[in-house]
């Protein structure tokens, strides 16, 4: 029987961010089955690649990518009924990083430093992402009116 053991560094990574990383994949895919699905997928991949990972300059902003791309593979299509478009809105009205953001804080209520370790960038990153998203949304909704 072969036991594969983890670097402990992996395993604090994935104890420190897991259930945030789940929290926010429900928010955009809308599915607590294929979130917790995406979110294994995730950190399974970057198991693969940790020595990797840890020797970049920014770990975090690494596994947030990879959670990235799987969450939005994950989110039902443009050409979805209506009540699947739902999912992840705010990604089909701003950019990944203003939308993320704007989910981690908002919809989430983490602080500024919290969602700035989730995604790998420094705080004043994601208080300049949260101005620029509520800038974009006040201009859309006045063309909307």
């Amino acid at each position: 029987m072969i036991e594969l053991v983890l670097p402990l560094e992996y395993t604090a990574f994935c104890q420190l961010h897991q259930e945030d990383y789940l929290r926010y994949a429900r928010e955009r895919v809308q599915d607590a089955w294929m979130s917790r699905r995406v979110v294994q997928a995730a950190l399974g991949q970057l198991a693969t690649i940790w020595p990797a990972v840890i020797s970049s300059p920014r770990p975090a902003a690494v596994a947030w990518r990879l959670l990235n791309a799987l969450v939005s593979s994950a989110v039902p299509e443009r050409t979805a009924p209506p009540s699947a478009q739902a999912a992840d809105a705010m990604h089909r009205m701003l950019p990944p990083g203003q939308a993320d953001a704007l989910i981690l804080r908002c919809r989430l209520s983490l602080s500024e430093q919290r969602a700035a370790e989730l995604m790998g960038v420094e705080a004043p990153a994601v208080a300049s992402q949260l101005l620029m998203a509520q800038r974009e949304l006040a201009k859309r909704a006045l063309s909307d009116r």
